[in-house]
């Protein structure tokens, strides 16, 4: 299991939440702390968190993994995987080459280690 700390740009506070990822399963999860407040999270984990939900289960993770990764169907996709070094679409490699990172806000990931 693979986890890795949501962090924010320019921002002192540690992590806002952990995304796991289990490689042998295809499976992601989420937790959130319940003293953050989900206006700072990023959108997916805010909305659960507004409605009290703090362990993210696979289909909202996989969808914020979704969200900032290049899509499938991207008209050049196959330039990107070859740059990426990869010889088919999957999203976590994506994930991970960008940090999480995407244009939508200044949230990226971190592996958590040890």
């Amino acid at each position: 299991m693979r986890r890795f700390a949501i962090k924010e740009e320019n921002s002192e506070y540690p992590l806002w939440a952990v995304l796991t990822y289990d490689e042998e399963s295809d499976v992601y999860g989420g937790e959130i702390p319940e003293e953050i407040d989900p206006d700072h999270l990023p959108a997916i984990f805010g909305i659960l968190a507004r409605k009290g939900i703090y362990r993210v289960e696979d289909k909202w993770a996989r969808r914020f993994v979704k969200e900032r990764v290049v899509p499938p169907d991207r008209q050049n996709i196959g330039m990107i995987l070859r740059d990426v070094g990869m010889t088919y679409y999957h999203e976590f490699p994506l994930l991970l080459y960008t940090g999480g990172r995407c244009c939508m806000d200044e949230f990226y990931l971190e592996e958590i280690t040890g």
